[in-house]
């Protein structure tokens, strides 16, 4: 039997867009800094060395890669509670029906990038990617061994952690006991830290196997899975007062502005800093999430929950129209304005994956959802 209607949790959508948006305006800060230099209200109009404050919002803006892990989070908490309720409501899990759900909404676009590949790359007269190793989604292990992020694939190292994620875990969840399940999560988190030391001590190119390993990244997706877990046993309730909110938004803030999460000195640094922006971020999802009391001022019909849905469209797309307006609008034309540029970048951002997703992206998932079971 499948539900007609998809399970969904209200204003999740906000935090998809959240995430996304993190990592547009970071490649769109860093594409201007490369090629246009610092921006003149943090550098007091010199282009060339930040001011005090300008260091503060420029290592700000600079851990919004971030927005990655905050998916990774998301991806892990709602693939595991789906996988928890499929099989207490079923007494198994489909996998083969997991398989093709994911395959639909994460392959069209995704091999659609690829296929606009050697277009894009002729295009624009930019170096020519592996093909081979993104078309089986291996490309975060290209990643650490080119030591490059090659436009237009650069960004999807973390789609192939994820899909190697979706490969594994239907597994986990459906032949594991569920008593077992949280010593196996602990056990992969431990893994994962002991990895990450391992290989940033041991190898030439460990920050690369830090960064872009799918055993170096894979424990924030096992935080995820661990909210799915318990909110599948008793649904969570969170009720933090506005103060403790503002507290720890601000203590995240704080720690985003003064220090960058991926640059790491010692072993302990390797193993666990990352660990306070997931755990700050993580109370601060769970609480807009599953607070009664939390005032949302965006409704569930709200521009940005929609525009939540076409989240993954703007990771996608978000990279690769990026070369496109330097290249081709802003160097072509002569423009070197700032608000000009982000312009082009948040409405094109914006308009490419709508049409996206209401044209290319919808008739697929309609197709993919004659397989739920949820």
């Amino acid at each position: 039997m499948t539900n007609t209607k998809a399970f969904h949790i209200p204003h999740l959508d906000v935090l998809r867009w959240g995430s996304a948006m993190m990592i547009i305006l970071l490649h769109a800060y860093e594409a201007w800094c490369g090629w246009w230099g610092q921006v003149g209200l943090l550098s007091n109009g010199t282009h060339t060395t930040l001011s005090a404050w300008g260091k503060v919002i420029d290592q700000f803006i600079r851990n919004f890669g971030f927005g990655v892990d905050l998916f990774f989070l998301i991806s892990g908490f709602l693939i595991t509670y789906l996988l928890l309720v499929e099989k207490k409501s079923f007494g198994n899990i489909s996998i083969w029906k997991f398989i093709m759900r994911r395959s639909f909404r994460i392959w069209p676009l995704y091999f659609l990038i690829i296929a606009l590949g050697p277009f894009l790359v002729s295009w624009l007269q930019e170096p020519s990617p592996n093909y081979f190793w993104n078309l089986f989604f291996m490309g975060n292990f290209e990643v650490i061994y080119s030591q490059k992020w090659l436009y237009p694939f650069g960004h999807l190292w973390s789609i192939c952690i994820e899909e190697h994620f979706y490969l594994v875990w239907p597994f986990i969840i459906a032949f594991i006991p569920k008593k077992w399940l949280m010593t196996v999560f602990i056990s992969l988190i431990l893994y994962s830290i002991c990895y990450r030391m391992y290989a940033w001590s041991s190898f030439s190119n460990g920050w690369y196997y830090a960064f872009t390993h799918t055993f170096s990244r894979m424990d924030v997706l096992v935080i995820g899975a661990i909210g799915g877990y318990y909110h599948s046993i008793s649904p969570i309730k969170i009720e933090l007062s506005r103060i403790n909110r503002m507290l720890i938004l601000i203590a995240l803030i704080v720690a985003l502005c003064i220090e960058p999460i991926v640059q790491w000195e010692t072993l302990i640094m390797v193993g666990f800093k990352k660990y306070i922006y997931v755990g700050l971020s993580a109370i601060l999802m769970l609480d807009y999430l599953f607070n009664p009391n939390f005032k949302h001022i965006l409704k569930p019909n709200s521009v940005i929950h929609y525009l939540g849905k076409t989240s993954y469209g703007i990771y996608m797309f978000g990279n690769v129209i990026l070369l496109i307006i330097i290249k081709q609008i802003m160097q072509r034309f002569g423009i070197s304005n700032l608000w000009i540029f982000l312009g082009l970048i948040l409405t094109l951002s914006t308009l490419i994956p709508i049409i996206s997703y209401e044209f290319f992206e919808k008739p697929l998932l309609k197709i993919g959802a004659k397989f739920r079971r949820i």
